[in-house]
């Protein structure tokens, strides 16, 4: 069992799994449909968001290295509600762009926060070495999140209705309230940081010149960017799929929550792919496998078939992200630990919002040819670019 005696782990995880709280996801493409978007449109929303969030990255990483990481977790809480507030009377595809905007500004001031804040609280105690372990552990209580709010939610929406639809947005901002007032809990890890906090500008040089110097952690970034496993877009994609695979809507959320829960196992010992097949292997298997599963959905169709491919797609996802963010961190020092994980991030969100557009005009002609496009640029960046042992290690 893993304990904090500032027990910011623990407030963490909770905020995590209330802010993940969502009963919509398992519908949000056929409520955009409903509304009368394209998948252009409905891409470029998460294009929006991630663009939005690549341009707020730098001011709130800084922000977050001068102001600390609980109060940047706070108004990034504070956003997501405010988006969720106004995605309850969205109605055209413009407000749907405001909370687009407002989500991706919000995710930025959590982005580089929330792990930085993650991995200080270790090294306060001088337990830095368990950060795949505690970032396994946190992703598994979104994925835990997901399997609640997926499941019931999809039975709320079974009949696929707008009324239905909206009635889960409601449902899921409240949650994300109770969220807001969990992290006013959170207490700074004061050990983890040096006696005097750099100017904003000096934390930004120090951070471009991490990036520019570092070659392991530029390598390692280069991979984390090109095999990203465009999890956002499967979630917009597997509900017209399903529906040309003929799955009953029912079986939506139940697909999403089964997932989920294969999600959860997978962030919580995504450690052992490291420690089974060393590091090399293991990030290649683990990049690889989302890469292999969008090829196979792009061929089958079959109800059953389909729903399986789903649950594996989405659930063999759950395994990079822990490996990553425990790898970066290995070269980032605390002080501005939030700043450097801020641009990185840049780089991550253009690369995404512009994939995305690309993505969603092949979906419009093609689901398939969406889904063969993603598999193929995860699977040739994973062959490309290998990790090895020594570049994980701080130097």
């Amino acid at each position: 069992m893993l304990k904090s005696k500032s027990n910011n782990i623990t407030i963490l995880n909770l905020i995590t799994f209330f802010s993940s709280l969502y009963f919509y996801h398992q519908i949000i493409t056929l409520y955009f449909l409903q509304r009368g978007l394209n998948y252009v449109e409905i891409n470029s929303l998460w294009g929006i968001i991630a663009a939005s969030k690549a341009m707020a990255e730098v001011p709130t990483g800084i922000i977050a290295d001068k102001i600390g990481r609980k109060f940047s977790i706070i108004i990034a809480l504070a956003l997501q509600l405010a988006g969720e507030v106004i995605f309850i009377f969205a109605d055209r595809y413009l407000l749907f762009v405001l909370t687009a905007v407002i989500g991706g500004i919000g995710f930025a001031f959590l982005s580089g926060c929330f792990e930085a804040m993650m991995y200080d609280s270790l090294k306060e105690e001088g337990r830095e070495s368990e950060m795949q372990k505690v970032a396994g552990m946190n992703a598994s209580f979104a994925q835990m999140a997901i399997i609640i709010g997926s499941f019931i939610g999809g039975f709320i929406t079974s009949n696929l209705r707008l009324n239905n639809f909206i009635l889960v947005i409601v449902i899921t901002a409240f949650f994300v309230g109770i969220a807001l007032m969990v992290s006013f809990l959170l207490r700074k890890p004061t050990a983890a940081y040096g006696q005097e906090t750099p100017s904003s500008l000096a934390l930004l040089k120090d951070g471009m010149k991490l990036l520019r110097t570092n070659r392991p952690l530029q390598r390692i970034i280069l991979l984390f960017l090109l095999a990203t496993p465009f999890i956002n877009y499967l979630l917009n994609f597997y509900q017209p799929y399903f529906v040309k695979a003929r799955l009953s809507g029912v079986w939506f959320g139940v697909a999403l929550s089964l997932a989920s829960l294969l999600g959860v196992l997978s962030s919580k010992y995504a450690y052992l792919f490291e420690k089974i097949f060393g590091v090399k292997n293991g990030v290649l298997l683990a990049t690889l496998l989302p890469g292999i599963f969008y090829i196979f959905m792009a061929m089958i169709f079959h109800s059953w078939i389909a729903f399986m491919l789903f649950i594996l797609s989405y659930s063999s996802m759950q395994v990079q992200r822990p490996i990553f963010v425990d790898y970066m961190n290995r070269h980032i020092e605390s002080r501005n630990r939030a700043t450097v994980l801020s641009l990185i991030n840049v780089f991550s969100g253009i690369y995404i919002a512009l994939m995305g557009l690309l993505i969603g005009w092949l979906a419009d002609f093609s689901l398939s040819s969406a889904f063969i496009l993603m598999g193929s640029v995860i699977i040739v960046s994973a062959l490309l670019i290998r990790i090895e042992a020594w570049q994980v290690k701080k130097i």
